[in-house]
């Protein structure tokens, strides 16, 4: 498709060709009640050369698209914000917005198909220095169309547009937001982008919680629960992923997961808040390995995030001090087949390092996943009272794992001294159940 090249008239030109037209609009007014929320107002319909309007940069849907841009092409941070006026910025704004007009959103046909077969059947909304404020995808499709096929497309040489009055802009940024919650806005601004604007009018003072929210038709409580989630998500990006802006990386499957993850890491601090946020990184990575959605797993993410840390790092053979080899049973302690609360470990710095290692992450997750799996099997199965059967079971099943030929020999020993507390645990642990069966059948013969 041919590449539409975008040109960018002074702002007074803009502003003298716009209001001189709307002395006689030719499309007349038309109502509207987005500008003022719910209040009508008459606005002039006109139609303006498609080289005229631009795009407006602070375009809440395309955020993390400007920032991935500004990352891959080193570009100042400042590159779009102060761009709008720049041809450079405009063009690279017109690639995102591109991307945007082609983009499927569920059962929803991509603008720049729709526009291909009906033209244009609104207008869109402008500034009167014509700085688009909605249709930023529309306008971007037309001119792809145009540039490509100009003579399927004649009208497209001239765009209808509907002009504003002279705004804040506040009051354009909560034009926006009115417009973004009605359905016919199709393709969703992303919980990242959202997020993004609500810290920006707060950092920028021009709105308090209680207005955003008001707007937003939400409470604070849920203004300030996003916000929280992404902050962590940018900790996720900036210090597990190496990719601080890269926004795209939690767009898909993010929103419900860090927001989750505000009230599971409520309580915690110091190194088990750090291995409980390790954790969670490495579980959203792999999410699509875990057998069923993430959000089954929010309960090891929150209460039982110190149990499965501890058994975690005792299948990873970390004393400790962080020790990787087991010289004696006693460093480790016994095997703990009965999954309970296992809070023993006084720190989990150790297992910190091992998160932190990229070449160990596909071992630890595996181990990971199969610890997860187990408590929560064996939470499932406490209500049945299935749960000691689970634990014992895994134990099997670990044992069964153990391959005696691949064993570094300056760990036979250490393998000896486990092998024979295991002997000695289960011996103590079949003794007590038959004691516990052998009450249970007593119970029965003097209640019959």
């Amino acid at each position: 498709m041919s590449i539409y090249p975008v040109a960018v008239r002074p702002a007074h030109e803009r502003t003298d060709l716009i209001s001189a037209m709307c002395v006689k609009p030719v499309g007349g007014q038309q109502p509207n009640f987005d500008v003022y929320d719910g209040e009508r107002i008459m606005l002039d319909v006109i139609k303006l050369p498609l080289d005229v309007p631009i795009y407006r940069m602070a375009n809440a849907r395309t955020q993390t698209e400007q920032l991935a841009y500004i990352a891959e092409q080193n570009l100042p941070q400042t590159f779009f914000s102060s761009g709008q006026e720049n041809e450079e910025a405009q063009q690279a704004q017109h690639s995102i917005l591109s991307r945007f007009a082609a983009e499927k959103s569920g059962s929803i046909t991509p603008i720049v198909d729709e526009l291909g077969r009906t033209k244009q059947t609104q207008p869109i909304l402008l500034t009167p220095s014509g700085v688009v404020v909605n249709g930023n995808r529309r306008l971007a499709a037309m001119r792809m169309l145009y540039a490509d096929r100009k003579d399927e497309f004649p009208t497209f040489a001239d765009v209808e547009c509907m002009i504003l009055p002279a705004l804040t802009e506040d009051q354009i940024d909560d034009i926006e937001t009115r417009l973004q919650e009605l359905p016919e806005t199709k393709l969703p601004y992303g919980w990242v982008n959202e997020t993004l604007k609500i810290r920006r009018q707060l950092n920028q003072k021009t709105k308090t919680e209680n207005d955003i929210a008001k707007v937003r038709r939400k409470n604070v409580t849920d203004v300030r629960k996003a916000l929280m989630a992404l902050n962590y998500a940018e900790i996720y990006l900036r210090d597990w992923r190496n990719a601080a802006g890269d926004y795209r990386l939690v767009e898909k499957g993010g929103e419900q997961f860090f927001a989750d993850l505000v009230g599971r890491l409520k309580s915690k601090d110091g190194e088990l808040l750090d291995a409980n946020l390790r954790m969670a990184w490495m579980l959203f990575d792999n999410r699509d390995s875990l057998g069923t959605r993430i959000y089954s797993f929010n309960k090891v993410l929150g209460e039982k995030a110190e149990q499965v840390l501890a058994q975690l790092a005792e299948r990873l053979d970390l004393g400790e001090q962080g020790d990787a080899e087991v010289s004696n049973a006693d460093e480790v302690g016994d095997l703990e087949i009965d999954f309970g609360d296992a809070t023993a470990q006084s720190s989990f710095s150790p297992l910190i390092s091992l998160f932190d290692d990229p070449d160990r992450r596909d071992e630890v997750f595996d181990e990971l996943k199969a610890v997860c799996q187990t408590v929560l099997d064996s939470g499932q199965a406490s209500a049945a009272g299935k749960a000691a059967l689970r634990a014992a079971q895994d134990a099997h099943n670990r044992l069964t794992e153990i391959d005696l030929t691949t064993a570094d020999p300056n760990t036979h020993d250490g393998i000896g001294k486990q092998l024979e507390e295991i002997i000695h645990r289960a011996q103590g642990l079949r003794t007590k159940l038959q004691e516990i069966k052998d009450g249970v059948e007593q119970s029965s013969v003097d209640g019959g």
